[in-house]
Order: structure tokens, then sequence, then C-alpha cells
């Protein structure tokens, strides 16, 4: 059996990616059904909000770091009793 990827069976993921909860593939706007184009801007909207919203935390994985290293905690002071 085919799932046909129902917008009302879509889940938000991690790193912008969006799951069905019937067969539990991810999908991309091509597999949806109705059609992407024939959804309500408000979905839309949301959908690519959600695409922008992974795509930065992989960007940011993927750079080096340029902050310096934390400094090293004070000396402990020996306690004088």
């Amino acid at each position: 059996m085919n799932c046909p990827h129902h917008v009302a069976w879509l889940i938000p993921v991690r790193h912008g990616l969006h799951q069905c909860i019937q067969c539990w593939q991810v999908v991309t706007r091509k597999d949806v059904v109705p059609k992407f184009e024939d959804l309500p801007p408000e979905f839309q909207q949301r959908w690519e909000a959600h695409e922008k919203d992974g795509q930065p935390a992989r960007a940011a994985a993927a750079a080096p770091k340029t902050s310096a290293p934390p400094a090293a905690p004070p000396a402990a002071v020996p306690d004088k009793t």
C-alpha cells in the first residue's frame, strides 16, 4: 500500500524536515496531498519557515568556531582553619 502523505498527517521534525505520521517517511513538498501549490498561503509559509529554521543549524554546526576558549577556573584558595 502506498501512503498518500496527506498534509493532516505531517509533523515538522528536526533540521527543517517534515515526517508523515502514517508511514514515518520524511516527505518533501512534491510528496504531499493535496499539492503544495494548492494549499493555503498560511500553511505554505509555516512549511517554508520550518525549512529555513533547519538550515542555519546545519550551517552553524559546520562553521569553525571563532570564539576564544573559556578561561580556566580560578585556583582554589586553601582554607586556613
